[in-house]
């Protein structure tokens, strides 16, 4: 890769360019159990399993797969929730050369029927059945080691083929873009049923060689106490869950003394998330990033030391990034202006199992196109301004539903606010706000405080209360089913 403006940006020490193991994920275990076989690889409840114990117990979990007639590229679904066994089984998986395929353990039945049908297990480990282990195997990981399922807010489910090379390639990234060390006690409050638990959370915990304490949920009051219980140094999580920890903070005036990173994602509108958050715990300051399943997730972050507010960041390592004509990928936009958002690097998946027209249509020449609409400044920083499939088209004018969020973010009254459309025969998609409020608002005090801040079209014609705003497990607004609600619900 060229340079790049952006690589000025980097934190101090930090190359353009980074080298990456020509291994596997088992191969990383592997390396770390032979370093550190005696340090604690993950902690779940009182139970602490060192380096060397997870690597025995995985290498028993393969020999069991490869005698209950799982085979090399035979796809196993893991739905074991945040716990050592899930641990075990997904390095066992990798060491059979099987291809984990992580769920929630919450899916409803048709939507794990759908991604059962869609990737054929050989076997499917669930909660309470027995995990086989027998004696222990050779290892004999392949290339494919994960399908990931996209987030399934919208259509139908399709799972992004992983590779080794992929996730090696970004669990590194994101250890060294934060500097982490052996001595990390990382907790896993984020599920590993999802890519941003799995690479931040294990994956590069095994890589770093550090310690991995696992939160079976998230509960403010559990996660002030286990970071003090185990002086966890690294906490990622949802900006959901982050608000949710702020709340807590008065009943809790010494808590979380032992953080030094803690990162936010999963919402493009924040509304103010990182100054409260700096303000209540300085040592700490919230990093805040950008990614998507596709690309293992990670593919932006802000360099500590020259965050930008409002924006994501820059590209990490080995990463490129450029904005697009939304509707005609080939032309490349300037600073500055808004369009697709298209990614390249060595995390990025090579494709959706068994879907080779979605493949082709997710890349152009080389470069995945995101379905995200943002705009890069001259440095190289990345504003995300809203999902391409989430614009709104009223009255002619598009609209991006992140600007009117923002406005109405500002109002003392409304804790949270979606906005999605109402479908009109005259007028497309009519907006309507979805909103969480505290205390007793009138419709039209609303709209009068929009009307302020936004142009006339922009303005929600109008308001749906909610007492919560439906999200998917890692915090990102179900706006599908407030489509559903706003398109079923009386004109207001």
């Amino acid at each position: 890769m060229t340079e790049r403006p952006w690589h000025a940006c980097y934190p101090p020490g930090l190359p353009a360019r980074g080298t990456y193991p020509e291994t596997s994920l088992w191969g990383v275990l592997e390396e770390t159990s032979r370093a550190r076989p005696c340090a604690v690889a993950v902690i779940d409840g009182d139970a602490r399993i060192t380096y060397g114990a997870l690597r025995q117990r995985a290498l028993r979990v393969a020999g069991g797969l490869a005698e209950d007639g799982v085979e090399p590229g035979d796809r196993v679904v893991l739905r074991l929730g945040n716990s050592e066994d899930f641990v075990a089984a997904y390095f066992g998986i990798l060491a059979a050369g099987a291809i984990a395929v992580p769920m929630p353990l919450d899916l409803g039945p048709a939507e794990r029927e759908a991604r059962e049908r869609e990737v054929a297990p050989r076997l499917i480990l669930d909660p309470g059945e027995r995990i086989p282990e027998s004696d222990p195997i050779d290892p004999r990981p392949g290339p494919l080691a994960v399908l990931q399922f996209t987030s399934g807010t919208t259509g139908h489910p399709r799972a992004a083929e992983m590779t080794h090379a992929n996730l090696v390639a970004n669990a590194l990234q994101n250890a060294r873009w934060f500097g982490w060390r052996e001595d990390e006690v990382v907790l896993g409050v984020l599920p590993l049923h999802h890519t941003w638990g799995l690479c931040v959370g294990l994956n590069s915990t095994i890589a770093c060689g550090g310690t991995l304490a696992l939160a079976d949920m998230f509960d403010t009051d559990l996660v002030f106490g286990l970071v003090d219980r185990h002086r966890a140094t690294i906490l990622y999580g949802s900006a959901t869950m982050f608000h949710r920890l702020a709340d807590a903070a008065p009943r809790h005036p010494d808590g979380l003394a032992s953080l030094r990173l803690v990162k936010a994602g999963a919402m493009l509108s924040q509304g103010g998330l990182k100054a409260r958050w700096d303000a209540l715990f300085p040592h700490a300051p919230l990093q805040q990033g950008y990614g998507l399943t596709e690309a293992s997730p990670e593919t932006h972050d802000n360099p500590p030391h020259r965050h930008r507010a409002g924006t994501v960041g820059v590209p990490i390592q080995d990463t490129d990034c450029r904005i697009v004509d939304a509707e005609d990928p080939g032309r490349v936009l300037p600073a500055g202006e808004a369009g697709e958002v298209c990614i390249r690097g060595p995390q990025v998946t090579r494709g959706y199992w068994n879907r080779p027209d979605e493949t082709a249509a997710a890349f152009h020449d080389g470069w995945l196109l995101t379905g995200d609409i943002g705009t890069m400044d001259h440095e190289g920083y990345l504003t995300i301004v809203d999902r391409k499939k989430d614009m709104l088209k009223f009255r002619g004018f598009t609209l991006t539903p992140a600007v009117i969020e923002e406005a109405l973010l500002e109002h003392p009254a409304v804790r949270e606010a979606v906005v999605v459309g109402r479908r009109d025969e005259r007028d497309g998609e009519v907006p309507i706000a979805c909103v969480v409020l505290e205390g007793e608002t009138e419709d039209e005090a609303l709209r009068a405080f929009c009307a302020e801040r936004l142009g006339r079209h922009e303005v929600p014609r109008g308001f749906e209360r909610v007492p919560t705003i439906p999200r998917n497990r890692v915090g990102k607004p179900l706006r599908r089913s407030l489509r559903d609600l706003v398109n079923d619900a009386p004109d207001r």
